[in-house]
């Protein structure tokens, strides 16, 4: 899969969570949800690459996928990036972004109680 058409679908995905909405710290492209703007997905621009929140439990199941690796900086908190080098790490990289927010997001906003 192309980096663009990579980036616009991990986007749109990530836009149609309740409260989602995208920023660009330190010159990335990140997803956050909340008042107070928790980041939940940090997506390449330039490689078709993510980095989302797990548990430092389940991390450690992951990292044995060929294309998951510890993020840096974050990856003691349970962090990992997914390279999607393939269709069917593309896919699993929905289903991380899907924990990702859950363990991210308010209770509030998940219910759709508020807005951003």
């Amino acid at each position: 899969m192309e980096t663009k058409e990579a980036f616009d679908s991990i986007s749109h995905y990530c836009l149609e969570k309740p409260g989602a909405f995208e920023d660009h710290p330190w010159e990335e492209t990140v997803f956050k949800v909340g008042p107070k703007g928790k980041i939940f997905c940090f997506c390449g621009t330039e490689s078709p690459v993510i980095t989302v929140k797990s548990t430092v439990e389940k991390q450690a199941a992951l990292l044995q996928h060929p294309n998951i690796e510890i993020a840096a900086y974050v990856g003691r908190y349970g962090w990992v990036t997914v390279h999607m080098r393939d269709e069917p790490t593309f896919q699993l990289a929905f289903e991380l972004i899907d924990e990702s927010y859950a363990l991210i997001a308010p209770k509030s906003v998940k219910s759709g109680k508020i807005n951003r």
